[in-house]
């Protein structure tokens, strides 16, 4: 410290006083200038730093930070803070706040004197001095890199301060402070520093955070035992001793902060849709609190750790319950990829149906070997609506090659993509999409978790084919009567589930792995699930579509009970007769083959031969919806082999029988010199 007698500093020290003297006295005339911004436009630019998903009614469900450069929350009022915190406050940054214009002067110019003569420096900034300053940058920091504000900075900022207390109230001044002061690291404002700190809202706060918060304020960064010093200094102050030893407690704590989001009902569902948005935004979704919630704690019932599913509602296409894992730590299951096995067979009927290349009771053969051990080569008539609600492999392979490129055509209209073998790979919301569309008469609609305006549907399969697929996926009751549920399971080892299930009005999807028991425990979830959401227990299926009637069917010989039927109008018949165990067979060419015509360049008189096995008598070849003779087929009619001169493209073959039945049928392509391949006109998809 310099000595305060030092003749070479006596003079300089005496000028500095007249200086402050004058200084003081010229605040009585002087009228601030400095522009003041509007407090509502100081409030309205004090923006969050984190953006925040919110229910279709409004409920916070998630929240991530998307400034990295601060932590602000939103702006709290005046009322909400508690009433220790500002009796804190004042006590320890401005106790005269009530009383002064803006500048405590005895206070300020007791500053200056004893920074004249001491080099420990003390300040003397009121709060609007300080709110001032937190406007204004250039009021904030000392000039040109200096620690500390200049004679003249403080001097504007006192003009400021007065300005500030011209056109705001106290009341203004003090709640733009506690929303705007800096506290530790990048936290700014109480609500900010509350959470982060004590994990509280600034209504929450006791005496002891609010003895911590004041005394951040002059060193937010200090050392956790100085603040704990400080805080029990304030304490006494305020006559509150009581306060010192939580505070301390407190204090010790002060880096380890509450991170983590203050709302976690749909982490997942968060983090898909909040990185797009700007600081402060707060996005409306679809989600319903209470189907998230208990869609959550169901997933959570099955007691593993992978599981995830989405509920869609089935007349808007709104994601109504959107869960990506039990766990928030977990990574996002519902938008992970995964083969869909089986579960587009319903889609592949659904064309075939619609097409009436079969019905509902349509025979189809497949493996005894899928029913009990036999010999490899015996096989087994079975329904077309037995086939599908069994999830058989062999049957669901030959509607599939009938529903050929029509199928493809279908699901590209739901933005799928199918592989060049195999099934695609789908996530949770893909899946729930296409059953949502089997549920609402075939037609398709993205499931979306934000409220867009109407978007336009597009036509999976007509109402007649959706309404009978979705009859024979139906859940029976006890007696056989279809329940007003509808569920399909893909279990690939035993450990793993995917499944999809509907009714009347919304449609899950659902993934989960772990034990060997689980698929028959997801399963049991998604009934239940549906059913608990079911106003009315016993509600019936819907009603048929105009194009659908109903046949007494008998089949010969008894390869299923007689039954009723559903059948599109035009397709129904009282009797099936199934034919002999070897079938007529398409031989060539091959289901998705390619027949290579390239002999056509140097002979015009080219064929290719279709060829079939056990054809019976009267039988014809179909090829592209188009009857072949051996006129139009340049070659001998006989319906066992038929010469053909090959057309480049793309190709549906049948054989049909006399009365007009198709008996087998293939999809396959040609490809000819200098031709390009063409889509059939009856593979065009349906709108």
């Amino acid at each position: 410290m310099s000595s305060p007698g030092s003749p070479p500093l006596l003079a300089a020290r005496f000028r500095r006083i007249a200086l402050v003297i004058l200084m003081g006295v010229a605040t009585t005339t002087v009228q601030a200038t400095q522009p003041i911004p509007a407090f509502a436009d100081v409030k309205a630019a004090a923006r969050p730093s984190v953006a925040v998903l919110l229910a279709r009614d409004g409920t916070p469900l998630a929240e991530k930070r998307v400034d990295p450069h601060v932590r602000r929350l939103e702006w709290v009022a005046l009322n909400s803070f508690s009433p220790a915190l500002k009796d804190a406050l004042l006590a320890a940054e401005d106790k005269r706040f009530f009383e002064h214009s803006g500048v405590d002067w005895r206070a300020f110019v007791g500053s200056l004197w004893h920074n004249l003569w001491y080099d420990r420096k003390r300040g003397a900034s009121t709060l609007s001095m300080q709110l001032a300053g937190l406007l204004d940058p250039d009021l904030a920091l000392g000039r040109g890199g200096l620690p500390r504000r200049s004679l003249g900075q403080k001097w504007d900022q006192a003009l400021a301060a007065q300005a500030l207390e011209a056109r705001w109230t106290k009341e203004q001044i003090l709640e733009a402070y506690l929303n705007l002061a800096p506290f530790r690291g990048d936290l700014q404002g109480v609500h900010a520093a509350a959470r982060a700190l004590f994990g509280k809202s600034p209504t929450e706060l006791g005496r002891a955070e609010s003895l911590i918060l004041a005394v951040l304020l002059r060193g937010p960064n200090a050392r956790p035992e100085h603040v704990a010093q400080r805080a029990c200094v304030l304490a006494e102050r305020i006559n509150a001793p009581a306060a010192c030893a939580l505070a301390q407690r407190l204090a010790a704590n002060l880096d380890r902060q509450h991170t983590g989001p203050r709302w976690g009902l749909a982490p997942h569902a968060g983090r898909l849709l909040l990185p797009a948005l700007h600081p402060g935004e707060r996005l409306q979704s679809t989600l319903d609190v209470e189907l998230q919630q208990s869609f959550t704690a169901a997933l959570k019932r099955l007691g593993v750790a992978e599981a995830a599913g989405v509920l869609v509602d089935n007349a808007s296409g709104e994601v109504l319950a959107y869960v990506g894992a039990p766990d928030s730590s977990q990574p996002d299951q519902v938008q992970l990829l995964r083969s869909a096995g089986n579960l587009l067979l319903p889609f592949a009927y659904g064309v075939a149906i619609e097409r009436r290349q079969i019905t509902a009771a349509t025979p189809l053969e497949d493996s005894l070997g899928n029913h009990a051990p036999t010999h490899p080569d015996d096989r087994l008539w079975v329904s077309a609506r037995s086939a599908l609600a069994e999830g058989l492999a062999e049957p669901g392979q030959v509607v599939t090659r009938l529903a050929g490129d029509t199928l493809a055509e279908r699901l590209r209209l739901a933005d799928i993509e199918l592989p060049r073998s195999g099934p695609p790979d789908l996530n949770l919301l893909q899946l729930a999409g296409l059953y949502r569309a089997l549920a609402s008469g075939g037609q398709w609609l993205a499931p979306h978790l934000t409220l867009v305006p109407e978007r336009p549907q597009r036509r999976l399969l007509r109402a007649e084919a959706g309404f009978i697929v979705g009859d024979i996926l139906a859940l029976r009751d006890a007696d056989g009567a279809a329940q007003p549920f509808v569920l399909r399971q893909y279990v690939p080892d035993g450990r793993e589930t995917v499944l999809a299930a509907f009714s009347e009005r919304y449609t899950l999807a659902l993934w989960t792995a772990g034990g060997r028991g689980l698929p028959v425990q997801a399963a049991g979830l998604g009934q239940d699930f549906l059913r608990g959401l079911q106003r009315n227990p016993a509600l019936p299926r819907p009603p048929a579509p105009a194009g659908v009637v109903s046949a007494l069917v008998v089949f010969e010989p008894t390869i299923e009970n007689a039954r009723r039927e559903w059948f599109i109008r035009g397709t129904e018949t009282e009797r099936v007769v199934v034919a002999a165990r070897n079938p007529p067979r398409i031989l060539y060419p091959v289901g998705g083959g390619i027949v290579d015509a390239l002999g056509l360049a140097e002979d015009r008189g080219f064929r290719v031969h279709f060829e079939a096995a056990r054809a019976p008598a009267g039988s014809w070849w179909r090829l592209d919806g188009e009857r072949l003779s051996a006129g139009n087929g340049n070659g001998n009619g006989n319906s066992g082999r038929l010469a053909w001169r090959p057309v480049a493209g793309r190709h549906l073959l049948e054989l049909m029988s006399a009365e007009g039945a198709v008996l087998d049928s293939v999809s396959f392509a040609v490809r000819g010199p200098g031709e390009e391949a063409s889509k059939p006109a009856d593979q065009q998809p349906h709108q």
